[in-house]
């Protein structure tokens, strides 16, 4: 399929084992395969980025152009949403594992000093990426800077070129683009052109919850697939229609997978 041409989105999973969400591969590992796939693009001569593409998102890239050229053109995308891995594994996935920016962004920070990796933090409300740069140096030792990041009505908005100038300046190994999907994957595709060299992981809300802005679920909620419902619990209104009126069109992706599969010779 051409980059960024739009179709039904569904889950296919092939004989040999690659899951694809869109006509595109998802990760298939742990968290140490992925750090071990993150190291082999480090040090970076060009811009990779990293997707995580959870129930919204999945529903996103069917209706918003934007989010689907992103999501095309992304080097890694990791399944950060339990009824997604749920749908591969029903439909004969073995290996694929949730995966999120907010688990990688304390795993990179801790590797950091070993591997030599400089870490650049972006997103947040005023002040959270300070915060939690400031934490991870004190907790890891990690090589961590925070890049202000303004309010901006629009990715193109020119106020993001000092966002780029500043990430030129702090020549960061892996930044962690922490502003909500869509917005965080549409804004690194949109400057992609602009961008220093690196790995940029869309991470929504993992400076909020390494700042200690805002509480993730407990580990068992999350392992049972209910941190919606814990961060829906906290934000309603911004996430009730994410997760009440949006949610549920997972299901036509749902039954397009299946039928897919039964369609196959």
């Amino acid at each position: 399929m051409p980059r960024g041409e739009r179709s039904k989105v569904s889950v296919h999973v092939s004989r040999s084992g690659e899951v694809t969400l869109a006509g595109r591969p998802l990760f298939v590992g742990d968290a140490d395969a992925l750090i071990a796939r993150i190291g082999q693009l480090l040090p970076a001569d060009e811009v990779y980025s990293i997707v995580t593409p959870n129930v919204d998102q999945t529903i996103g890239i069917e209706h918003d152009s934007a989010l689907h050229v992103a999501y095309d053109e992304a080097e890694i995308r990791i399944a950060d949403g339990t009824p997604l891995v749920v749908l591969a594994r029903m439909l004969g996935a073995h290996g694929l594992q949730r995966l999120t920016g907010a688990d990688l962004l304390p795993i990179a920070a801790r590797l950091s000093c070993q591997r030599g990796w400089r870490i650049a933090l972006m997103g947040g409300a005023p002040s959270v990426s300070e915060l939690a740069a400031d934490h991870l140096r004190e907790h890891y030792g990690a090589d961590v800077v925070s890049i202000p990041f303004p309010k901006i009505a629009d990715v193109g908005d020119a106020e993001s070129g000092q966002v780029i100038a500043d990430l030129h300046a702090a020549q960061a190994d892996i930044v962690f683009v922490c502003l909500g999907s869509p917005k965080q994957d549409v804004w690194v595709s949109h400057w992609r052109e602009k961008l220093p060299p690196g790995v940029y992981v869309g991470a929504g809300a993992a400076v909020d919850f390494v700042a200690g802005t805002k509480r993730r679920a407990p580990l068992l909620v999350q392992k049972i697939g209910m941190e919606w419902l814990f961060r829906m619990a906290q934000e309603p209104r911004r996430l009730a229609g994410r997760y009440l009126v949006r949610g549920p069109h997972f299901l036509s992706v749902v039954a397009r997978s299946f039928a897919q599969r039964k369609d196959q010779p």
